[in-house]
Order: structure tokens, then sequence, then C-alpha cells
């Protein structure tokens, strides 16, 4: 009754937020980002997050049944009538227009854990190619607007152009550029699942970065992560009070509506001088603009039951407006 409430709220939330997105430009990537609670806990599908711009908000549930995350990005959720085209494509620095905060829960047979944490970009870079590309066909719109009487608006080749800048921006968005992310985040458990044993034991600090060449399908991402572990997180995983150093690459090919990546993440205990490794084939399905579907298989960190196998599901409600004028 529990998977059938929740396919429920899934599907009377998603259209609405189609509805929203299907007339209008937008400025998205294809999938949505994993909350940083989930990565840091080792429960999201992909330990390097490729980083996207985040929708204003989102859930995201893991395996279904073992628990989820929500996020928002407080940008996006109020109208943009200022943000043209260009000051999009052009701003290097989108703190704040990517800064989103989160909030995941998880639990095993033993404990609940709740975890906090934030991500934004610190950099974004367009390949000129691309940016000139994208303006020219803006352009082409705005001469189809530019008639004196609003009758003579020839709306089919307009909406033909609108959708040509979709498609364009669909495609270059993802190649000819560089995202440098950073993330955080902070965890505590509760043993036997009691709330008054709750207590912080995991925080860390991350940095992903986004290369996307455009000469070929593939990009890539390289991570660099700090962990402090003040206390066994998982039973027989790690030991207390741990640093944790992680270091790792992915590449990523996509195609249509899948994202396929594989990648590597190697964990060195700093106080044991031990290593761990993570190996993971990951792929998202882009249902609609607003509904993902998400596996992954592969070895996780731990030395002991380490197969990796997570099915989700993520979805998001967002308001995405561009005003196609002149960005002075």
């Amino acid at each position: 009754m529990k998977k059938l409430f929740w396919w429920v709220l899934l599907l009377a939330a998603t259209h609405p937020g189609y509805a929203q997105l299907k007339d209008s430009l937008k400025i998205s990537d294809m999938t949505m980002p994993s909350s940083p609670g989930l990565v840091l806990a080792d429960k999201a599908p992909a330990a390097i997050d490729k980083p996207t711009n985040p929708k204003a908000f989102g859930i995201s549930l893991i395996n279904l049944w073992q628990g989820g995350a929500v996020d928002v990005t407080p940008y996006w959720l109020t109208n943009k009538p200022n943000l043209t085209f260009e000051r999009y494509l052009n701003n290097k620095f989108p703190l704040l227009q990517t800064f989103n905060v989160s909030a995941a829960t998880f639990r095993t047979d033993t404990s609940t854990s709740i975890s906090a944490g934030f991500r934004t970009q610190v950099f974004r870079f367009y390949y000129r190619r691309n940016r000139d590309a994208m303006l020219q066909k803006k352009k082409e719109i705005e001469a189809l607007l530019a008639v004196e009487d609003p009758s003579q608006l020839d709306t089919v080749a307009l909406a033909q152009k609108n959708a040509e800048l979709r498609d364009m921006f669909d495609v270059q968005r993802n190649k000819g550029l560089i995202i440098v992310e950073l993330a955080g985040a902070l965890a505590g458990s509760a043993p036997g699942n009691r709330f008054k044993d709750l207590a912080s034991n995991r925080s860390g600090i991350w940095t992903n970065i986004r290369w996307a060449p455009g000469k070929f399908p593939l990009d890539f991402i390289a991570l660099g992560r700090y962990i402090w572990n003040s206390q066994d997180v998982a039973a027989g995983s790690f030991p207390y009070n741990s640093q944790l150093l992680d270091y790792g690459l992915s590449a990523n090919y996509q195609k249509g509506r899948f994202d396929l990546s594989a990648e590597y993440v190697n964990r060195r205990d700093l106080k044991e001088g031990q290593s761990y490794d993570r190996l993971a084939l990951v792929t998202n399905f882009m249902i609609s603009d607003s509904f993902y579907a998400v596996a992954a298989f592969g070895k996780n960190f731990d030395k002991m039951d380490n197969i990796l196998a997570i099915l989700g599901i993520k979805f998001a409600l967002s308001k995405e407006i561009v005003r196609l004028n002149n960005s002075h």
C-alpha cells in the first residue's frame, strides 16, 4: 500500500511540472543531481555525481523502500523576468543560480540515518562556438517577433524556431563546457532506530569537475572528497574517528533519453592506512522532463556485503522562465 501511495503521488506531481515546461525554453540538464546526503552515506547510485543545473524542487527515492531525499534550489522558486538568455550563458560563477540544499533519510535493519547537504557550481564556462550558435538562433526568433502588426506574426515559423533552439540547447548544454561544483553534507544516525540515540557521525566536503570537450560523445568528471567519521557509521565498514580521502573519475555517455556512466573511486583511510574502492555502472533514463528512472550496479566500498544494486526514481517540480530580450 505504501508503494502504491508513492506512485500515485509521483504521477500526480509529475504531470503539472511537465505541462509548465513543454512550451517554455528549458534551462536545465537532463538528469537531476543526487542529494549530497545520499552521496556522503554511499547510498546514491553515483559517488561521482554529474554537475547539472538543479531543478527548483526535487525528490529522489532510493530502492523505492529504503529512503530518499528532498532538495530545493531557492533561486528557481520565483519568476526571473529580468533573466536573459545572454546573462545565463555568460554567467561564469552561477553560485546563486545553482545553490541547492537538501535533506535525506535512509534506513537499514538496525539504524536510521538523517543527513543535510548543499551543492553549488562555483564555475561554469561554455565554449564560444556553442554559445554563439545558441545566441544566433535566439536572434532568429527575435527577428520573427519584430513585427509591427501582431496579426502578421508567423506563429508556425516562431514555434519551429523555438523548437530548434530548445533542441540545440539540449545538445549544446552538454558539450563544450567546464563546470566546477562544490558540495558538502553532514549525517547522523540513530542505532536501534531510536530518535533519542540520533547523533552526528559523518561529515564531508568535496568537488566535482566536469569537462565535456564536445568533439566526441563522452564527457569526464573528476572527484576529490574529504570525509570525517566520528563513529562507526555502517557496522564493520570503517573504524571509529576515521578520516577518508576519496578521489576518482567517471566517463559519461548521453544519447537521447539515456545517460550512461562508468565510475571508479579510490578511498584511502588516512588513519588506518587502508584503501577501499568503488566501481559502478550507472544509467539514467528520462521518462519525461521531470521524471527519471535511475539504476546502478557494481561494487561498493565495504569489504563485506559490497554488491551495489540500486533502482530508484527522481522527479521534480520546476518553473523555468527566460525572457528573449536584450541583455542591457
